[in-house]
């Protein structure tokens, strides 16, 4: 029998004291005598010596139902659990959202094995941290005829990539002590932040990736009768990008060309509708070239020579190419932007700390502290050390790189706010001797994307997700289920107190019909 256990102990046993109350009922309080008129007092001593003598409870059975209600009641109140045996640790195969029943096609062999050993299929999602069971059936594996299967809650291919990091982290929680297999693709859209310390009983299967993808990035108008599209192609390691010249066509009519399976319509003078599997989206026709403004001084020299090199770098791959401006000058021209950046320890200027029609880039102040840790890009193999950070709290700010210590390296504010917590300083970091630091600036000079629009094909290196591993606690044991006992003993109380109402309903009854048995003696004795 399961072992059982009381959580309020002392509270039952005090309870137990009311036993002694239907004792002293049956004891004490018994029904009152006839008076009987005699002629002596000796009668009545006689009497009262054989009544002391017959004291014991009336009616054995009520006694014993008031007393075991009140037993059960007592037991109630300590609330006792029954403890059942623990459950196998079953392992779980954790499916990325958005993954469909064929798109696991090439893994089915390892699938259909770990089925075989009894590991159990869930799925995860950014709402919940992990889905209830879901039978094999819904993939094609295992017993298919039984039941229908339940199909798998697919999102749409434009849904916003979901956070691996933190969906992992959360099931491994909900799940604790079980060996974890999470089947998802290794997209460097799906990772962001930084990995999180995760049990070793995580594995990952990583999904096929596709062989390429095309998807339009931005558009401009060339000449009155032609447009410009920047398209870019992802593969498993880059992202390259290609300008295609088309004729202007007229207004809501079709682009001619190859768009990565996708239309693309004029839909205005102003911008194009992109429709690409049933979804839509806008894309804005650009006008003129971006105007940028570098205002630095001696003491940030070193970052404005790196930086200024990383945009000319990136300017070819830009729609139309910008006109850059280096200056030593706090003096900003007044006429319209879209980049300023303002290294300098100065504050920025009231005109344009206003003007949410500008992007700003701000590095970290000279009185910056040291602070060693390192910085890692997506998708990349390459590792920058940072020596001063700037950890100051930045309230509304939102991280964009994010070193292994966990605190931002670029934070961005609304309005279009960037800052960088450190600088592109030997001094400062290494970031300056990093291969991918024009590719992490491209991504912020580009057109603004949806942000569930998320077709980046590069993966992520395998060697990034075999990070910290957490620490699990010593000497404690998988909680056992417990069940609580305390509404049967309540529902059997109840049951109990109905047939007791029931016998002392009958005894009454059959109460009066005894009483004429004692008249005889009572009239020998009055003759007497």
């Amino acid at each position: 029998m399961p072992p059982i256990l009381f959580t309020h102990a002392a509270a039952g046993w005090l309870a137990l004291l009311g036993l002694a109350v239907p004792l002293a009922i049956y004891l004490w309080n018994r029904r009152p005598g006839r008076v009987v008129r005699v002629g002596s007092v000796r009668w009545l001593e006689a009497a009262a010596n054989q009544r002391l003598r017959n004291i014991r409870p009336e009616q054995l059975l009520l006694f014993l139902l008031r007393a075991a209600v009140l037993g059960l009641l007592a037991l109630a109140v300590a609330e006792p659990l029954q403890l059942l045996p623990v459950p196998p640790a079953r392992g779980q195969v954790l499916l990325a959202p958005g993954i469909t029943a064929a798109a696991l096609g090439p893994l089915r062999p390892m699938l259909d094995s770990l089925r075989l050993r009894g590991y159990e299929l869930r799925q995860l999602a950014d709402t919940r941290p992990v889905s209830t069971p879901r039978p094999w059936a819904a993939l094609g594996l295992g017993d298919t005829t039984e039941r229908a299967p339940r199909q798998l809650l697919v999102d749409t291919v434009f849904a916003a990539a979901p956070n691996l990091w933190n969906t992992v982290q959360l099931a491994a929680d909900s799940l604790p002590g079980r060996p974890l297999v999470v089947v998802a693709p290794l997209s460097v859209a799906s990772f962001q932040g930084t990995r999180p310390a995760l049990p070793a009983t995580v594995r990952w299967l990583p999904l096929p990736p596709p062989d390429s993808s095309r998807w339009p990035v931005a558009a401009w108008v060339t000449h009155p009768d032609s447009l410009a599209i920047l398209m870019a192609a992802g593969s498993e390691s880059a992202v390259a990008y290609q300008k295609v010249r088309v004729r202007r066509p007229a207004q809501g009519q079709l682009l001619g060309g190859r768009w990565g399976g996708a239309e693309i319509r004029l839909a205005s003078q102003t911008e194009l509708l992109v429709t690409e599997n049933g979804r839509r989206r806008t894309l804005p026709l650009l006008r003129r070239a971006p105007r940028w403004h570098m205002s630095h001084d001696a003491a940030h020299a070193a970052s404005a020579r790196v930086l200024s090199a990383a945009l000319r770098a990136v300017a070819p791959t830009l729609p139309l190419p910008p006109r850059l401006v280096v200056s030593t000058s706090e003096a900003v021209p007044t006429d319209s932007l879209d980049w300023l950046f303002w290294l300098r320890d100065a504050p920025l200027p009231a005109r344009w700390a206003t003007d949410a029609s500008v992007r700003v880039w701000q590095e970290a102040a000279s009185a910056t502290k040291p602070f060693a840790t390192e910085f890692q890009p997506a998708a990349s193999l390459e590792i920058s050390a940072i020596s001063r950070l700037d950890t100051a709290a930045q309230p509304g700010a939102v991280p964009v790189w994010t070193t292994a210590a966990g605190r931002p390296l670029l934070s961005w504010q609304p309005s279009g706010r960037y800052r960088l917590h450190t600088r592109l300083d030997a001094a400062w970091s290494t970031l300056a001797d990093s291969p991918e630091l024009p590719a992490l600036l491209l991504s912020l000079l580009l057109p603004p994307a949806p942000t569930a629009f998320q077709p980046d094909s590069r993966q992520l290196p395998m060697s990034q997700l075999r990070g910290p591993v957490a620490t699990e606690a010593k000497g404690l044991e998988p909680t056992a289920p417990r069940r609580p006992l305390a509404p049967w003993l309540v529902l059997a109380a109840g049951l109990l107190f109905g047939l007791e109402r029931l016998l002392a309903a009958r005894r009454n009854r059959a109460a009066p019909a005894a009483v004429p048995s004692s008249e005889p003696s009572t009239a020998q004795r009055q003759s007497a």
